[in-house]
């Protein structure tokens, strides 16, 4: 898959209360998605052998990363290595775009 529009996008999926995700494309290597966070939503603590990069568009977040916690307001980016442990919580309404690499075959079509 090399190019993909609005039109195809996969439905999206609700992991957590207040959490809307959208995978966007991916390749051989990397899974982009799109996810908006209601304020107060939390992806709850958990781990996966993927890397995930991510960059926050808009909103402000709380993200720990083995026990490490940041603020990362609309501008930030972030790696989450793989085996991290991980959780998000949004502090206001939030729209952020994770990559994934490798790929996470639960997130493709």
């Amino acid at each position: 898959m090399l190019f993909r529009n609005s039109a195809d996008k996969d439905p999206v999926q609700t992991p957590f209360d207040g959490v809307m995700r959208n995978t966007l494309v991916w390749g051989e290597k990397t899974l982009l998605m799109q996810i908006s966070i209601e304020s107060g939503s939390v992806v709850t603590m958990h781990d996966h052998p993927h890397e995930q990069v991510g960059y926050c568009i808009k909103g402000c977040i709380e993200l720990e990363i083995e026990g490490e916690i940041q603020t990362c307001p609309a501008g930030s980016a972030w790696v989450v290595p793989g085996g991290a442990k991980h959780e998000a919580r949004a502090l206001e309404d939030s729209l952020l775009i994770e990559l994934f690499s490798p790929p996470r075959e639960d997130y493709k079509d």
